[in-house]
């Protein structure tokens, strides 16, 4: 990959994100990294290998034209988009029955149409260039079924046929369309704060024995955005020890 194409990051400041853009960043890619207007007061610190940084609210159409925007001026071009649908810490949600129409309505706003957006308005760039790699990063969490799991599930699951049509529509353009489920990892989910036996839990439940690493997301993510992946579109691929399976 060379130094003059662009990616952008959304949720770059934490966790798997933020591993994800010093991936990119490690690869030769110019990162522009995506983040909530709340971190502006200090709240998340942009890594220090991000190229600019753009905040905006992902559930906000108009703010993920302009974040798009704002990175084709500043450097140019889009090349890779990747967004970051992955939660600061564990996702525990409630079931359906008491889920209110504001909570659904505002998960959806997030998770599904935010992502759809930001596709939307970076897809002419590329391929009025004729190349350009759009990545969905999706929890695990979201594809079990499990009790309590409805919102991540609908908002994951959308995502992925999303991305397989898209995919097929793109791919005779040079635009590739993916999807990555990253599992449970190391860091980033606030074990330090979970009891010993539910973290044990959680590792128990991994048919790999163990959790992951954040840098096995941001691996398969660097190589989804890379030239050797041009025959890569429309797949699904996890990273996630089995636990999905």
């Amino acid at each position: 990959m060379s130094d003059s194409t662009v990616a952008l990051v959304t949720n770059g400041t934490y966790g798997v994100g933020r591993e994800i853009v010093r991936s990119l960043d490690a690869a030769g890619l110019r990162v522009a990294v995506g983040a909530h207007p709340a971190e502006q007061d200090g709240n998340g610190k942009p890594p220090a290998e991000a190229t600019s940084v753009h905040y905006g609210l992902v559930s906000s159409a108009d703010d993920c034209r302009r974040v798009v925007e704002e990175v084709v001026d500043q450097h140019g071009r889009i090349d890779t988009l990747v967004c970051n649908t992955l939660r600061r810490g564990l996702s525990f949600e409630t079931t359906l029955e008491r889920i209110g129409a504001t909570e659904w309505d505002r998960h959806l706003a997030g998770y599904l149409s935010g992502p759809f957006y930001l596709a939307h308005a970076a897809l002419p760039s590329m391929l009025e260039q004729g190349s350009g790699r759009i990545v969905f990063v999706v929890p695990v969490e979201g594809g079990r079924g499990s009790s309590g799991q409805a919102l991540m599930g609908v908002s994951s699951t959308g995502l992925v046929t999303l991305a397989r049509r898209l995919a097929r529509e793109v791919a005779g353009r040079g635009v590739t369309v993916n999807v990555v489920v990253a599992g449970i990892v190391e860091s980033g989910w606030a074990l330090d704060d979970m009891p010993p036996d539910l973290v044990e839990q959680f590792r128990a439940s991994v048919p790999a024995g163990r959790l992951g690493q954040q840098g096995e997301v941001a691996a398969l993510v660097r190589y989804l955005a890379g030239p050797e992946a041009g025959y890569v579109t429309g797949q699904v691929i996890a990273v996630d020890g089995g636990f999905g399976t």
